[in-house]
Order: C-alpha cells, then sequence, then structure tokens
C-alpha cells in the first residue's frame, strides 16, 4: 500500500534536488522547438498573438459580438482588453494538455537510463512552456500601458497567480503524462477533449451570462483551470485580490491537494514499469 503523503513528498524532494538540471532541460527544450528558425523563441509570441489576433477577428468583427464587456464594478472595457487575460492562461493550459501529455514517450531515451530522474520529465517540459507564457504576459502588460489600461497594486498578486498555476500545471502534466505511458488511447483522447474543454471554459465568454442558470455556473466554476482565469482577469482589471473569494481559493488548493496525491500515488505505481512499455 502506498502512502500518498510519502509519494508526494518524495515527488516533491527529487524535484527540488534536480532543479539545476529540470531548469537546464527546460532551456534545452526551448532550444530544440525553435532551433534552425531566424526568429527562435519570437515564433512562440507570433503564434501566441496570431492566435488572438483571429479569435478577436472572428468574434467581434466576423460574428459581430459585443465590442466591449461590462465589469462588475460598471466600468465598460473594449473585448480585446477583457479577452486578453483570460486566453494567454490557456495557451499555457492547452500546451499541457495536448504536448505535455506524451512528454514522457518523447523523452524516451531518458526514461531508460537508470539515474535520469523520471519524475523531473513532465516539470522541465510544464517550465519550458511556463517560461514563453510569462514572456506573452509582459507583452500583455505593454499593451495594457501602451493602451491606457489603468496600471494597478493589483498586479503584484501575479507573484501568487503564475507560480501556483505552474505548480498546477506540473501535477497535471505528470498525472496525464503517466497514464498515458501505459495507454496511449488516453494520450489521443486528451488530445480531442483538449478543444471541447476550451469552448466548455469561459475564455471567449462571460461567465456572468449564466446567470440565470446557477446551477451551469457552479459547475463551471468548480473547473479549477477557471480559477486562473477569473484570478488574471481581475489581476489586469484591478478589480479583486484572490483572499476576497475566499471559499473558492479553499476549493481550489484542496482540489489541487487531491491532485497532487493521486498524481504521486498513480506516478510512483507505475513508473516502474515505463522501461518495458515505452
Amino acid at each position: 500500500m502506498i502512502n500518498p503523503f510519502k509519494a508526494l513528498d518524495d515527488l516533491i524532494r527529487v524535484n527540488i534536488v534536480h532543479r539545476k538540471q529540470t531548469l537546464s532541460m527546460a532551456g534545452n527544450a526551448l532550444k530544440k522547438q525553435y532551433g534552425g528558425t531566424a526568429m527562435g523563441w519570437g515564433w512562440a509570441v507570433f503564434h501566441a498573438a496570431f492566435y488572438i489576433l483571429m479569435y478577436w477577428f472572428g468574434i467581434v468583427v466576423g460574428i459581430r459580438g459585443s465590442r466591449f464587456v461590462t465589469l462588475n464594478d460598471g466600468r465598460e472595457i473594449p473585448f480585446i482588453i477583457w479577452f486578453l487575460p483570460g486566453i494567454i492562461g490557456w495557451f499555457l493550459f492547452r500546451d499541457v494538455l495536448s504536448k505535455g501529455v506524451s512528454c514522457i514517450r518523447k523523452e524516451s531515451h531518458l526514461v531508460n537510463k537508470i539515474v535520469f530522474p523520471i519524475e523531473t520529465i513532465p516539470v522541465f517540459t510544464v517550465l519550458s512552456y511556463t517560461i514563453t507564457h510569462v514572456s506573452i504576459l509582459g507583452i500583455v502588460f505593454l499593451i495594457y500601458v501602451f493602451t491606457g489600461q489603468p496600471i494597478t497594486i493589483y498586479f503584484l498578486q501575479l507573484l501568487y497567480y503564475i507560480p501556483l498555476f505552474f505548480i498546477f500545471c506540473c501535477f497535471v502534466c505528470t498525472l496525464i503524462s503517466t497514464i498515458a505511458v501505459i495507454s496511449r488511447d488516453f494520450e489521443q483522447l486528451v488530445k480531442s477533449v483538449t478543444i471541447a474543454f476550451f469552448w466548455f471554459t469561459p475564455v471567449l465568454w462571460d461567465l456572468s451570462k449564466l446567470d440565470k442558470r446557477p446551477f451551469v455556473q457552479l459547475i463551471m466554476k468548480a473547473n479549477p483551470y477557471y480559477y486562473f482565469i477569473q484570478g488574471y482577469r481581475e489581476t489586469f482589471m484591478g478589480q479583486a485580490w484572490f483572499w476576497e473569494h475566499k471559499y473558492h481559493t479553499l476549493y481550489f488548493w484542496g482540489v489541487l491537494l487531491v491532485l497532487a496525491l493521486f498524481t504521486a500515488v498513480l506516478q510512483k505505481k507505475l513508473q516502474p514499469e515505463f522501461a518495458d512499455v515505452i
């Protein structure tokens, strides 16, 4: 019987001990992904900007949706300004789901090395995505500055949301990539439902529009990823501190603890089989 708290402690300890190696591997992953291109790392930012432009054109221009969004405090802001904080969080989570699910399989040469800490593979994979994510956040911040949006003290809570988002994504990536080693069908399933997950979360639309369907709202808020959509938007819009949503915050941390314990146990149980399966 695997002790979940002992398994989680082991998982965390391995990543702490090999933190320098993890940072180096994340850098190598970025170089490998954009190596041989003239723009290099700039392609990550270009891809994000291109997708944002497409979504904006499709919704605001194409289907003539609302060009402005009304916030809880009565302010009206352009749709693109409201849209940016939600979509940049999605880019990171999308990469974790669609690419991170196969990260252990892709690094099979490392799995077969007895001395290599397999537990770090999902972590350095997510770290490479997070480095790009932080760069895009910086660009969005500059957009807010140049468009005259207020820069408030609420931006300080990015120091809370970014590390927490990274930790959450690490556990998600570890969980799905561990299962995907054993089942290729699961890998294909995750890649297939990623786009459905996007439309199911309020990235493109405002959850307050479901005010007449409180049960549906509750289901949406139960999705732990919604915590970051809400947090990023309230940070950039200068609306609220994370501790003002005390019940939602407590719920999220509870979900994160359960996710961490379950992931650690499953990873400890299945890891000995990786070399035989890959």
